[in-house]
């Protein structure tokens, strides 16, 4: 297995998930502008709206596969929620580009797929590879996502944009310490 392809189980939605009042519910975590994320309470209401049982059955490494326009209405809280429950991918049929921004600055990748609902069942074992836009479903089928860009992929194999910061600082020998981050473990 390559270091960019991630498996898991997936987790299958609809179309028109709202970020703030569908994968989570923006009003109960909503901490104002560069403070520290709960990322215990964003795990534990994540999906909550559509799936209750989703935070105690969701393992790590597991995918989330939706359909269109997914995650509109977002705030980075959302993608947050997402990864610290364990989230190793995002597939869906569409979605805003500020969502693809926002989860990458954080460490989750989001790959765009069209036809990619009506190849997988909820629960099915998948394979994605957001450096190739390969997918493979449990059937055997193969679907083709856009590639991730050699930056994005850079970004998201560090963790995030600030981690990602961080390493080149360090590399240039500019190892002046940042303010911590605002995502535990980061």
């Amino acid at each position: 297995m390559s270091g960019t392809l991630r498996r898991g189980r997936v987790w299958k939605f609809g179309d028109h998930v709202s970020g703030d009042d569908g994968i989570i519910d923006f009003a109960a975590v909503a901490t104002g502008f560069g403070k520290a994320f709960d990322t215990e309470k964003l795990r534990r209401i994540c999906f909550t709206l559509l799936r209750p049982e989703f935070p105690d059955q969701v393992q790590q490494g597991d995918i989330v596969v939706a359909g269109v326009n997914f995650g509109h209405h977002n705030h980075v809280d959302a993608s947050v929620a997402m990864r610290v429950s364990g989230i190793s991918v995002v597939i869906v049929e569409s979605c805003e580009s500020g969502l693809v921004r926002r989860a990458l600055n954080v460490g989750l990748p989001i790959m765009t797929c069209p036809g990619i609902t009506a190849a997988v069942a909820d629960g099915e074992i998948l394979e994605a590879d957001p450096a190739t836009g390969t997918i493979r479903t449990a059937s055997g089928q193969t679907l083709q996502a856009r590639p991730f860009s050699p930056r994005m992929l850079d970004i998201w194999q560090a963790g995030g944009v600030i981690e990602l910061l961080e390493q080149e600082a360090v590399r240039r020998g500019e190892g002046a310490a940042l303010p911590e981050p605002l995502l535990p473990g980061a």
